[in-house]
């Protein structure tokens, strides 16, 4: 036991990282859905290093256009309380998104800091069916049916949670994907077994934007790669200027069914 923990201490050595330095930029996820208020998180990237989870901006400047029109969001804590999600920009206007429409942020940090992106509404494609069945354990899963559309290149996310005031992340099934392999053909998504008799499942059919589509892939190859020592180093895609993050529109599909 002596000899193992000598072994061990012989073995310690401090090591020392020459990081570069790092400028933290603006970050934010400003999401536009039809018939919805405006709500928007703004925060600051931090160092690899830094324990914080996150930094968020206050006293910004932070202004949506679109027609003519200038909607200004305050700097106020707004909560979704049904999926759980916070945001520290809000806007109680209910904005109905219109086709053939640029759609513009505008954010300034009390720093001088400028951030700025451009989107539009994307079409939205209709679910064709949500259905259910059982396993032998008498347990449902939900399958999610729609109808692709050839002529364009799409990028999908479907979504699929048991209807409740409040939802949990851990209970959604969640999963982002393109039309490459089924490209003008019918596709279908099921869940797993997790739903019981008389509960009522909500699915959801996204149509993203392929910057939407991007920024998320990117994430999600950032989050897997993080504290691997053998993953590959990836940079989130972004479609702002002056920071990073996401400024896109939402439509999506929404279906409900009753388990039987």
């Amino acid at each position: 036991m002596v000899t193992m923990v000598c072994l061990l201490s012989a073995c310690r050595k401090e090591i020392q990282l020459n990081l570069p330095e790092y400028e933290p930029k603006m970050v934010l996820e400003f999401y536009l859905e039809d018939n919805k208020s405006l709500n928007c998180l703004l925060q600051e990237s931090i160092v690899f290093t830094d324990t914080a989870l996150y930094k968020l901006i206050d006293n910004a400047l932070v202004v949506l256009s679109y027609n003519g029109i200038k909607d200004t969001l305050f700097n106020t804590i707004y909560v979704d309380a049904k999926f759980q999600k916070i945001y520290n920009y809000h806007n109680d206007k209910i904005i109905q998104l219109q086709p053939d429409t640029d759609y513009e942020v505008y954010v300034k940090d009390s720093k001088g800091r400028v951030l700025t992106g451009k989107t539009r509404l994307n079409s939205m494609v209709p679910i064709d069916s949500l259905v259910y069945n059982y396993n032998s354990d008498n347990m449902a899963a939900a399958g999610l049916i729609f109808n692709d559309n050839g002529s364009t290149k799409n990028y999908y996310r479907i979504v699929a949670f048991q209807d409740a005031p409040t939802v949990n992340a851990d209970d959604v099934w969640d999963i982002t994907f393109d039309d490459n392999l089924f490209n003008g053909d019918q596709f279908s998504f099921y869940t797993g077994y997790s739903y019981e008799p008389g509960d009522t499942i909500t699915g959801r059919l996204y149509h993203l934007t392929e910057e939407h589509n991007n920024f998320t892939e990117s994430v999600n190859n950032a989050e897997s790669s993080n504290g691997n020592p053998f993953g590959q180093p990836a940079n989130i895609i972004t479609n702002l200027t002056g920071g990073i993050g996401i400024f896109t529109t939402l439509i999506f599909d929404e279906k409900k069914i009753v388990v039987q």
